[in-house]
C-alpha cells in the first residue's frame, strides 16, 4: 500500500505540472547587469577635430638689378661763354635740364616706405674740385635739383588695385622725402631736374649721390 500510494501521488503531481505549462503563454525576459553603469563620457553620432597649418613668407624688397640704379650723366652743362654775352649772364647756365633713371623691377611684399635722399642736401650737385676760390656774389659751386619718383602702388591698408602711377617729389629745397605704400611690384623711374641758377657757375664737375631706400613697415 505505501508503494501504491507513493506512485499514485507522483502521477498526480506530473499531471498537474503538465496542465499548468500548457495554460501559461510563452514570454520573453530581459536581464540588466546592475554592475555596468553605462557610458563614460558623452556618446555622439558625429565628432569634429581641428588642426592648424602654418608657414612663413619672409619680408622682402627689391629695387633694381642687384640693388643698383644706373647713373645719370648730364655731360656738359651749357653756359653762356661767348663774347657777345652780357656781364649779367656770362658763365651762367643756358637753362634747366632733366634726366632719368629707371628699373623694371622694384617693390616689396609688405607695407613699406620709399625714401629718396640727397647726400648733399639742398645744395644739390656740388663742385668740390675747385680750390681756387671765387666771388660768391656772382658765382656759385652748386646746382640745386629736384627728383620725382614714379611707380605703381596703393595706399597702406588698401586692397584696391592701383591703376595710376603713384609719385612723390623731393624738391630743390628738400634734402629728402618719402611715401608709404601697400605691398607693390612694378617698374620704378626717377626723373632728375637740375635748376637754372641765377649766378654764374664755377668750372668743374658737379655731382651728388642719391639714395633710394625701400623699407618694410
Amino acid at each position: 500500500m505505501k508503494v501504491s500510494l507513493f506512485i499514485t501521488a507522483a502521477v498526480v503531481a506530473l499531471t498537474s505540472t503538465a496542465a499548468m505549462a500548457q495554460a501559461t503563454p510563452a514570454a520573453n525576459a530581459t536581464f540588466v547587469n546592475g554592475a555596468n553603469p553605462g557610458n563614460v563620457g558623452t556618446a555622439s553620432a558625429s565628432e569634429t577635430a581641428d588642426f592648424t597649418i602654418t608657414g612663413t613668407v619672409s619680408q622682402a624688397c627689391v629695387l633694381g638689378a642687384g640693388g643698383d640704379l644706373n647713373d645719370v650723366n648730364f655731360g656738359t652743362i651749357g653756359i653762356y661763354a661767348d663774347a657777345t654775352s652780357t656781364v649779367e649772364n656770362v658763365f651762367t647756365s643756358v637753362g634747366p635740364a632733366n634726366g632719368h633713371t629707371r628699373t623694371n623691377l622694384a617693390g616689396c611684399n609688405t607695407a613699406n616706405t620709399m625714401t629718396v635722399r640727397k647726400t648733399n642736401g639742398v645744395d644739390g650737385l656740388r663742385n668740390t674740385g675747385n680750390t681756387g676760390g671765387y666771388d660768391s656774389n656772382v658765382f656759385q659751386a652748386n646746382i640745386p635739383y629736384s627728383i620725382a619718383a614714379q611707380y605703381t602702388a596703393g595706399a597702406v591698408g588698401t586692397l584696391t588695385p592701383q591703376t595710376s602711377i603713384s609719385q612723390f617729389s623731393v624738391s630743390t629745397t628738400e634734402d629728402q622725402d618719402s611715401k608709404s605704400n601697400a605691398a607693390w611690384k612694378s617698374g620704378a623711374a626717377f626723373r632728375i631736374d637740375i635748376s637754372d641758377p641765377t649766378k654764374a657757375l664755377i668750372a668743374g664737375t658737379y655731382s651728388d649721390t642719391v639714395t633710394v631706400e625701400l623699407a618694410a613697415l
